[in-house]
């Protein structure tokens, strides 16, 4: 019974965010294609472990700050992101269901938390005693993070079908964005189990030095993911030529998630201020508070975002989009 539980803790944050992608307003990616997205997802972490072994025969450092730069992209965020990009490129984008640039852009997203999703239940019904607070940070910090890199690689894939960007460029950012913004999450990280736990006595200069990277690393992911979301789910409304499967979300559905938003504005903003508060008193710790309220508290502006008005929304009668 209680591994039951624990694994209904380790799979609520990716199918939380999952839900809110599904129901905000694009009804025709439908729950077939979105159920498919998230296996894709899943069938991705596989992929990218292969990958990664691929990458660990190069013989490239492995020990020290070097190691961990290594480690955090080639053994990370290199093979991870392109699994998943695979996963959108071959399968997302060629499915029939997908006929639109924001098919596209939530597909990617979908993809990002299918392989959260497994991620997640690997870490946390694999920590033993420890599993409420790995499920804690991960749920805070890594499931959102790779939401984020989904939300990157779909809004440049969606520039893509939309032709607002030349083809190569857009596709290469659809890729190299997410690996950048990956690498930078996992590199601080390791190179912080590299240089000793912060939380144990009088942190070192290097110490603080990674813990600062790794703040701002997730205050940047945060901006990227409010303007992801701005992009596709709000200022598309107000193209001149919506995508065909554009259509506003019942007002009910709209307000719930507003709701959820706000508790966590208020949630995540609270912890934020306690943690800046024990900076200022200098305890290191006020900085792991704040990492942890970053993405949250990003996630919840996004969940209170308001979509035009029912006449600011431009019609629906535009011509299905060609296949590619």
């Amino acid at each position: 019974m209680v591994q039951v539980f624990i694994l209904a803790v380790a799979v609520l944050p990716p199918l939380f965010l999952a839900a809110f992608f599904l129901t905000h307003f694009r009804h025709r990616f439908g729950l077939s294609l979105g159920a498919k997205a998230l296996i894709g997802g899943m069938i991705s972490a596989p992929l990218a472990l292969g990958f990664s072994i691929l990458l660990a025969r190069l013989g490239l450092p492995v020990d020290g700050i070097a190691g961990a730069a290594v480690r955090a992209w080639m053994g990370a965020a290199i093979p991870e992101e392109i699994a998943k990009f695979l996963i959108v490129w071959f399968y997302i984008r060629r499915h029939p269901d997908c006929d639109s640039a924001g098919d596209l852009f939530c597909g990617s997203v979908l993809v990002g938390i299918g392989f959260a999703l497994l991620e997640n239940i690997l870490y946390v019904t694999g920590a033993g005693p420890d599993w409420f607070s790995a499920s804690l940070l991960r749920g805070a910090m890594a499931v959102p993070g790779h939401t984020i890199d989904g939300m990157v690689m779909g809004v440049f894939l969606a520039w893509w079908w939309r032709k607002a960007i030349a083809a190569p460029l857009a596709v290469i950012l659809a890729l190299m964005l997410p690996i950048a913004a990956h690498g930078l999450y996992d590199f601080p990280l390791m190179a912080l189990n590299v240089a000793g736990s912060t939380h144990q006595g009088t942190p070192s200069l290097l110490q603080i030095q990674l813990l600062t990277l790794f703040v701002l690393v997730l205050a940047v992911s945060a901006a990227a993911a409010w303007w992801s979301a701005r992009a596709e789910l709000i200022e598309v409304f107000r193209r001149p030529h919506p995508d065909i499967d554009l259509h506003r979300g019942d007002d009910r559905t709209l307000r719930f998630w507003r709701w959820i938003g706000w508790a966590m504005m208020l949630g995540g903003g609270a912890v934020l201020l306690i943690g800046l508060v024990q900076l200022i008193g200098r305890d290191i710790e006020g900085a792991w508070m704040m990492a942890m309220a970053i993405l949250p508290t990003a996630f919840g502006a996004i969940l209170t975002m308001r979509l035009p008005e029912h006449g600011e929304t431009p019609p629906n009668n535009w011509p299905r989009a060609p296949r590619r």
